[in-house]
């Protein structure tokens, strides 16, 4: 029996969740572009920018005088420009794997950026080659035809040799601005996942680029001139380069005689040319086999194996383009001192006027801190003026009151002589109790006073102190000092 007939178009139930979930799953992007053309590429070019923007401000300066700095200068500036027009189209493969294409922003103008940006950033890879290729002339005509190279490895002519490169690259980059054109993709609008006033816009081959005759003249080019022609003189010059080196430190070595001074120039140049033939080979095999046989990126099937070499070499292009940097500081004397001198003394000068700063803060602090301490004295220096002020008014006000009972009493006792009585020691007890600071008024009475007595007083001191055992005389006539100081021991 078959089960089959028994089932109608009624039983078949669509869920619009799932299929508008397994439509979306179809348009997702690849995880492998997303983490390596993504995520990688875009770290790296900005790694790129900065670096190349750095090393560019030092070989421009007037102590780098020296016709191969001219050309390591064109280098960071075309390796600059190539790192920093990838970012655009590395911006859209960093999006996240759940994203599908068609939310992607792909706007006629992004659109429009992505094909000029593309254009120039080959561009510029091609020079940084053939810059090399420059340099490394220099270098081989100053070290293996040294009686010559002073005339032809000058400063002039390599600014002019620079100039002339960079020329040639903007006719080379003119035609790829016109191999791809604009289009509206309209392939999405029946989809009910897709919203329709949104416009999507990818770029595809124009009539330029799509022609035959530019296509191969484009790949022959690509192929030869650009990276089978460069490497093999970069190859060969650099072999001679290393043979020379070796000569001179054999000679060196049995002379006892120094190296050349300018021998760490060609060990950085070296170096460099070395790291641009080992992350540009993987570009060069792929545009040989688009010279050879073009069939196979067009007839490619999944899982795309090619595409994804394709864009491991252009992702070691970009780390070759990011990290000249890191050999002119390793193997680079003069470019290392120049950029620790500009660069880490400015971050040292930075950090000394934080610290300065501090400092003046904290002695701002503390002279704050002075100033109220002195206002603090002030003020109490002059609460104690104030209440000495009103202490010696008041005993003025005292001393006038002793001096009218003083003067009562010694008009009373002027016709007395012979010993003392007991009576007339009440003016002594009484200038006893009252002991005074010194006063010119006061010494005079005192002195008449002594006049009129001429005899000796006996004063006990167990009025001070309250000891009966120990008396002495006191002489009325001793000095102020004496008498002061007796007073305070008393006391």
């Amino acid at each position: 029996m078959d089960i089959s007939s028994n089932v109608t178009i009624d039983d078949l139930v669509i869920d619009n969740v799932a299929l508008y979930e397994s439509i979306r799953r179809s348009f997702s992007r690849d995880p492998f572009d997303h983490y390596i053309n993504g995520l990688c590429g875009l770290f790296i070019c900005l790694l790129g920018t900065i670096s190349n923007a750095l090393s560019f401000s030092i070989l421009i300066r007037r102590t780098m005088r020296l016709s191969t700095y001219v050309y390591l200068a064109g280098l960071c500036l075309s390796d600059f420009t190539a790192c920093l027009f990838l970012i655009p189209g590395y911006i859209l493969d960093a999006y996240p794997v759940e994203v599908p294409d068609f939310e992607l922003p792909r706007t006629y103008t992004y659109t429009k950026l992505l094909i000029i940006a593309g254009a120039i950033s080959t561009t510029a890879r091609a020079l940084s080659v053939w810059l090399c290729v420059a340099f490394t002339i220099d270098r081989w005509i100053m070290i293996c035809r040294p009686f010559v190279g002073p005339l032809y490895c000058t400063i002039k002519n390599a600014r002019r040799v620079s100039v002339i490169l960079y020329i040639v690259a903007v006719f080379y980059a003119g035609p790829l601005m016109f191999e791809y054109q604009i289009h509206q993709d309209r392939s999405l609008i029946g989809l009910q996942l897709v919203d329709h006033n949104k416009e999507i816009y990818r770029y595809k081959l124009s009539k330029l680029g799509s022609n035959s005759i530019f296509r191969w003249t484009y790949v022959l080019i690509n192929a030869m001139a650009v990276y089978v022609i460069p490497i093999t003189i970069i190859v060969i010059l650099n072999r001679k380069l290393l043979t020379s080196i070796r000569l001179l430190e054999q000679r060196s070595a049995e002379f006892n005689a120094p190296l050349p001074t300018k021998q760490g120039v060609t060990i950085m140049l070296l170096a460099t040319t070395v790291t641009l033939l080992v992350f540009r080979s993987p570009s060069a095999i792929i545009s040989v086999m688009w010279l050879i046989s073009a069939k196979m990126f067009i007839n490619e099937k999944p899982p795309f194996p090619l595409r994804k070499f394709h864009s491991i070499a252009n992702l070691c292009a970009t780390i070759n383009a990011a990290t000249t940097f890191i050999m002119f500081i390793v193997y680079g004397t003069k470019f290392r001192s120049e950029f620790t001198r500009n660069y880490c003394c400015m971050f040292t000068k930075m950090t000394q006027k934080k610290s300065t700063t501090l400092i003046r803060h904290e002695q701002q602090q503390l002279k704050l801190i002075s100033n109220n301490k002195t206002n603090e004295n002030d003020q109490q220096n002059n609460d104690i003026k104030n209440i000495s002020h009103l202490a010696v008014s008041s005993n003025n006000n005292n001393k006038g009151k002793f001096y009218k009972r003083l003067s009562k009493r010694n008009s009373s006792n002027a016709t007395s002589t012979g010993t003392t009585s007991i009576g007339s020691l009440s003016p002594k007890k009484e200038l006893r109790k009252h002991r005074l600071p010194s006063d010119p008024e006061y010494n005079l009475m005192m002195n008449s006073l002594n006049n009129n007595r001429q005899h000796e007083i006996a004063i006990p001191e167990d009025e001070c102190n309250g000891d009966q055992t120990n008396s002495k005389s006191v002489l009325l006539t001793e000095s102020y000092f004496d008498w002061f100081k007796n007073l305070l021991g008393c006391r």
